[in-house]
C-alpha cells in the first residue's frame, strides 16, 4: 500500500474514533447529570413533603387558637354584661 493510501485511510478512522470517544465521554457525563437532577428532585419531594407536613401543623394551631379566642370572646362578653359594661 502507499503512504498515500495510508495516510488517507488513518486520518478518518482516528478522526471518527475521536469523535466515538467523545460521545461516550459525553454519554456518562449525561447520565452523571441526569442522576444529579432525579437526586434533586428527590430532594424537592422530600423537602416539599416536609413543608406540608408543616403547613398543617400551622393550620392546626390556627383553627385552636381561634376556637379559643371565639371561647374567650364569649366568656368576656358575659363578663361585660354581669358588670354592666356597655358593648363596644
Amino acid at each position: 500500500m502507499s503512504p498515500d493510501l495510508i495516510a488517507a485511510i488513518i486520518s478518518p478512522v482516528s478522526s471518527a474514533a475521536v469523535a466515538i470517544t467523545a460521545l461516550l465521554l459525553n454519554q456518562r457525563g449525561f447520565t452523571m447529570i441526569e442522576n444529579r437532577i432525579t437526586d434533586m428532585g428527590n430532594r424537592m419531594t422530600n423537602l416539599e413533603n416536609r413543608m406540608d407536613r408543616r403547613l398543617e401543623a400551622v393550620e392546626a394551631d390556627l383553627k385552636e387558637f381561634f376556637k379559643a379566642q371565639t371561647e374567650f370572646d364569649k366568656r368576656l362578653g358575659r363578663i361585660e354584661d354581669k358588670l354592666g359594661i356597655p358593648p363596644r
